[in-house]
């Protein structure tokens, strides 16, 4: 048996794409937590339509007299074209140097077997990162600004993007009289100002280490909170990372960093409403191979796509990777960031 065979059946793209899918998953909380509706599109442009249906009270007018004109807000499309991220990993002939005498020799199983194994944890590790990149961009958009993996270059403002600002709100941790309940509702009014008349089921806010901290430690929260039976996970040794119910609002410390780069910011906080329809939004657009040429990622519905080929003169398998997902807060207003200061 040549080594060659073994890398017959690897090529195809929906054998990778499955492999993939079996690799050891990296989990992210905002994937968990399902707060984003994900699609696939065909285009690498997806065009998002902004129409504010801005209310207004009608003057009274004499009997007979003439009726106060309606007008309706003009809509806006905003086209965003789709983040294109790809990663590449290879197989060496030297890598699988040793396997293939042996094979040679005895059992051609063997050959297959290493070569599976060397690809399973290159497709678990590209799959990892890009997970990882994928949880980045969905923390992006929640916070308003996606930023590429070095943190400093901005892929898209959504604050830009839509001509707004964003909203924030000094929760004064550092006054041990703060009326945090009070300060917690003057912000979710803030949010549902911006929500206009969308409905939402609840509230959620993903906090940084040092907010999260100096938050349940507060004593108008810390009192409270233990003062109830059913707020057991305040009195529990693992917190960290955990999350509390107060105010109406699930208070989660998120955990995520990658390099150096944390998420969320320690001393901040991000809340917003959830079950909003439409507000959190994820288009994965097509891969740039040319038979999904204006096709929506994978027959699987999996995001990321894999192909392989190989190494001139037969030296080796290159892997590629990658994703084209375009993670969206339609409505950047809404989500408050929370700052932890000592002063209002």
């Amino acid at each position: 048996m040549d080594i060659l065979d073994v890398f017959k059946d690897i090529f195809s793209m929906a054998a990778l794409t499955d492999a993939i899918s079996h690799a050891d998953y990296i989990p992210g909380r905002i994937g968990q937590m399902g707060l984003f509706t994900e699609s696939g599109i065909a285009s690498r442009t997806a065009i998002i339509e902004e129409n504010h249906q801005t209310l207004s009270l009608v003057p009274t007018a004499p009997f007979g007299g003439v009726p106060t004109p309606n007008t309706t807000d003009a809509r806006k499309a905003r086209p965003f074209v789709v983040p294109h991220i790809p990663m590449m990993d290879s197989i060496n002939a030297e890598e699988i140097q040793d396997v293939r005498a042996y094979a040679q020799g005895m059992d051609p199983s063997a050959a297959r077997m290493s070569v599976q194994a060397m690809i399973d944890n290159k497709l678990a590790s590209m799959q990892a990162k890009l997970q990882a990149t994928l949880e980045y961009h969905r923390v992006g958009a929640i916070k308003g600004v996606i930023y590429d993996a070095d943190g400093t270059t901005a892929i898209y403002n959504l604050f830009t993007e839509f001509g707004v600002t964003q909203q924030e709100y000094n929760m004064v941790l550092g006054t041990a009289g703060t009326n945090v309940l009070g300060k917690i509702r003057a912000a979710q009014r803030l949010s549902l100002s911006a929500l206009g008349n969308a409905g939402f089921t609840g509230w959620r806010a993903l906090c940084g280490d040092t907010f999260f901290d100096q938050f349940i430690s507060h004593a108008k929260v810390e009192d409270k909170y233990l003062s109830s039976a059913d707020n057991r996970l305040l009195r529990e040794p693992d917190l960290a990372y955990g999350a509390i119910a107060f105010g109406g609002v699930v208070w989660e410390n998120y955990r995520g960093s990658v390099g150096g780069v944390d998420f969320i910011e320690s001393e901040k906080a991000y809340l917003f409403p959830t079950g909003v329809n439409g507000l959190f939004i994820q288009k994965d657009g097509p891969s740039d191979y040319i038979d999904r040429v204006n096709q929506i990622p994978s027959a699987t519905g999996l995001p990321i796509e894999v192909r392989s080929e190989m190494k001139p003169m037969g030296k080796g398998v290159d892997l590629e990777a990658q994703m084209n997902p375009l993670c969206l807060c339609t409505k950047p207003r809404v989500v408050i960031r929370l700052d932890n200061g000592a002063a209002s």
